[in-house]
């Protein structure tokens, strides 16, 4: 891939697999990620769930083992990773054995998760309290980047402590797996990207938004010292594209509805872009101006061939205006 074309990955569904019947059939994300990879895609992406039944999915680091052996250059992340719910000595080892296993194609996306009910139901389920999980985030994303590095760390923190602690294998990425950080508000958030992300990633659909979150991320960064180091930026969003705009937007609904249970208007916290070819590359081309690096594309479609090939084609954009 050029340095300067967009970078665009694929969202691939898992969690439908608990609705209807209870057999579930992966089959399809084998199928979904050799297309994704054929359309000339970057990355594909899996979602992260672990005990709610409504929103129910496969345990996304065995899956992303099933992907690498199911793909041969596209690389392989999860977003937003709940790296929160998992010890951290555990997840640095699976983490390096998948990179060791797709031959160096991980990237993972993570985040605290969101303050809903269901989230923090998840949390507590895995014995983590809710109130724990960004700090605990924070500690777990500096423990894996020590464990990949060195032979063996010493570390002392708020929630874990490790003594002559070392992994084997390590990640063939070095000296880190990239970890892109998930933020959408809240100073916090956007302290956490700048200190300790290789990467940003936002569901920030609103361009005047997304410009203020970059130059918030940009200050912190600087003010940590690590001016200019989190670089790629992916914006996390909803595709429905076709030549008639209007159909477009009908269908993308039609399937955000049927895919969640919900009207629409309780669906205004997900960035959308349903539309011609045309109109996804002019709003595009506005946030690549603004520092965008990459796409994270969920298609509201069946019709995934399709829409990849229509993203592909529109999509691939120079990294400046």
């Amino acid at each position: 891939m050029s340095r300067n074309e967009l970078e665009l990955g694929q969202l691939i569904h898992t969690r439908h697999f608990i609705r209807g019947d209870s057999d579930a059939d992966f089959d399809d994300l084998w199928v979904q990620a050799r297309g994704a990879e054929a359309a000339g895609f970057d990355h594909v992406w899996l979602g992260d769930s672990v005990t709610l039944l409504n929103k129910g999915r496969g345990d996304c680091l065995t899956t992303m083992a099933a992907l690498a052996m199911a793909t041969s250059s596209i690389r392989i992340g999860t977003v937003p990773l709940l790296a929160s719910l998992r010890d951290p000595v555990l997840l640095a080892q699976a983490l390096a054995t998948l990179d060791v296993i797709s031959k160096g194609r991980i990237l993972i996306g993570v985040s605290p998760g969101p303050v809903a009910e269901d989230i923090q139901r998840q949390f507590q389920a895995c014995g983590v309290p809710p109130s724990q999980k960004a700090g605990r985030l924070s500690e777990t994303i500096e423990i894996m980047r020590r464990l990949w590095a060195d032979d063996t760390i010493n570390f002392e923190g708020k929630y874990d402590r490790l003594e002559q602690t070392g992994i084997l294998p390590k990640p063939l990425q070095r000296p880190s797996i990239p970890i892109w950080i998930a933020a959408d508000t809240g100073e916090a958030g956007f302290r956490r990207a700048a200190r300790l992300g290789d990467g940003w990633i936002t569901a920030l659909g609103d361009l005047g938004q997304f410009i203020a979150a970059r130059r918030k991320v940009d200050a912190f960064a600087e003010e940590f010292g690590r001016a200019g180091q989190v670089l790629p930026t992916a914006l996390y969003a909803t595709f429905n594209l076709n030549a008639d705009g209007d159909r477009a937007r009908t269908e993308g609904w039609a399937w955000m509805e049927d895919f969640y249970n919900q009207p629409r208007a309780a669906l205004g916290h997900h960035c959308t872009i349903f539309g011609t070819p045309e109109d996804c590359a002019t709003l595009l081309r506005g946030f690549v101006g603004a520092g965008l690096t990459a796409v994270i594309a969920r298609f509201a479609s069946p019709e995934l061939d399709t829409q990849r090939h229509l993203f592909a084609k529109t999509q691939r954009l120079p990294l400046a205006p």
